[in-house]
C-alpha cells in the first residue's frame, strides 16, 4: 500500500478572516482537487492524501484574488508537513477616521476678554493727558497676554505637519486598498483576456487542421504549444508575449506549408475562414514580439478582434 502523508495548514496574521477562508489544494500529478475550510484558529489537517507536488490556494469571498496561491511539496513522512500561510490585515482593513478631539479654546478666549477689558479704560484719555506708568504697564502686560494667547491658537488649531492628520491617514488607507483593487483586477482582466485569445486561437487551428487533414504529428505539436499557452496564463507580460509571439511565428510557417500541401487547391485553403483567423492572429502576434506593459498586450488583443471583424464568442451563437 502506498504512503499517505498530510498537510498541516496553519493560517496566521488575521484571525477575523479564518471563519470565512477557504483551503483548495490540487495535486499537480493526478490533477485532484480538495476543499476544506480551516477550524476558526486558522489550524486545517489534510489527511490521507498522495506525496508530490500540490498547488495550495486561500481564498476569501471578500477578495478578488486569491490570500496566498503557490506551489508546496508534500513530503512521505509520519508527521503532517507544515504550510504556514501569512493572511496580511492591510488586505481587509477599513478603518474608521480617527476621532480628534476639538481643540478647547476657552483659555484663548478668556484671555481675550480679559485684554479687551483691560485696555478699554485706558482708551478715554484725552490730547495731552498725562500717560501714568501703571497705564504703560497695564497695555504691556495686556498686550504680552495677547501674544501669548495668540501663540497658543496657532498651536490649537493648525497641528505641526499636516492640518488634518485623521483625514491623510484615511486617505493613505483609501489608496492603499484601490490600488490592491486595481491591481488584482487587472491581473483577472488580462488573465481572462488571454484564456478567451488562447481558446479562440484553439478552435481556429484545430478546424485547419481538420481542413487540411494534417498529420497527427503536426497535431500533436500544435496542440502542445496552445497547452503551453494556456498553462502560462497567468505569467507576467514578457513570459506570456514571448510565448505567444514565438508561437506565432510558428503557426505562419506551417500555416503556408499546409498550404503548399495542398497544392492547386492550396490559395482555397487559405481563403478559408478559420485558416484566415489563424494567419490574421498569428502575424499580429508576431509582430509586436515581446512585450513589457499589460496594456500593451491588451492592444494586442483588441487589434485581432477588430481584424477579424467578428466577436471572439461568435462560435456560441452557432
Amino acid at each position: 500500500m502506498a504512503l499517505k502523508a498530510s498537510f498541516n495548514i496553519q493560517l496566521q496574521g488575521f484571525p477575523q478572516a479564518n471563519r470565512d477562508a477557504e483551503v483548495t489544494l490540487v495535486n499537480q500529478s493526478t490533477g485532484s482537487r480538495f476543499v476544506r475550510k480551516p477550524f476558526l484558529d486558522g489550524q486545517l489537517i489534510m489527511r490521507d492524501l498522495d506525496p508530490g507536488p500540490y498547488e495550495i490556494s486561500v481564498r476569501h469571498p471578500n477578495l478578488i484574488q486569491p490570500i496566498d496561491r503557490r506551489v508546496v511539496r508534500l513530503f512521505p513522512q509520519p508527521f503532517p508537513t507544515r504550510v504556514p500561510v501569512v493572511v496580511r490585515p492591510e488586505l481587509f482593513r477599513d478603518t474608521p477616521i480617527r476621532d480628534i478631539p476639538d481643540a478647547d479654546l476657552t483659555p484663548v478666549q478668556q484671555t481675550a476678554t480679559t485684554v479687551r477689558e483691560t485696555l478699554t479704560p485706558l482708551g478715554t484719555k484725552s490730547a495731552g493727558e498725562t500717560i501714568r506708568s501703571t497705564d504703560w504697564n497695564a497695555l504691556v502686560g495686556a498686550m504680552s497676554d495677547l501674544a501669548g494667547a495668540v501663540l497658543e491658537l496657532t498651536q490649537l488649531v493648525s497641528p505641526i505637519g499636516h492640518d488634518h492628520p485623521e483625514i491623510a491617514e484615511k486617505t493613505a488607507e483609501i489608496q492603499g486598498n484601490i490600488r490592491r483593487f486595481t491591481e488584482s483586477f487587472g491581473r483577472s482582466l488580462l488573465e481572462l483576456r488571454r484564456d478567451i485569445e488562447s481558446q479562440q486561437l484553439r478552435r481556429n487551428l484545430l478546424d485547419t487542421l481538420d481542413r487540411a487533414g494534417a498529420s497527427s504529428e503536426m497535431r500533436n505539436r500544435w496542440t502542445k504549444r496552445i497547452d503551453d499557452l494556456e498553462e502560462s496564463i497567468q505569467q507576467p507580460t514578457p513570459v506570456w508575449t514571448g510565448k505567444l509571439s514565438r508561437a506565432g511565428n510558428a503557426f505562419l510557417t506551417e500555416v503556408n506549408e499546409l498550404a503548399v500541401g495542398q497544392g492547386a487547391e492550396g490559395d482555397s485553403f487559405l481563403k478559408e475562414p478559420a485558416v484566415q483567423s489563424v494567419m490574421l492572429a498569428a502575424t499580429q502576434y508576431a509582430n509586436v514580439g515581446t512585450q513589457v506593459k499589460p496594456e500593451d498586450e491588451l492592444q494586442t488583443y483588441m487589434r485581432t478582434t477588430t481584424q477579424s471583424k467578428k466577436s471572439k464568442f461568435s462560435w456560441a451563437q452557432r
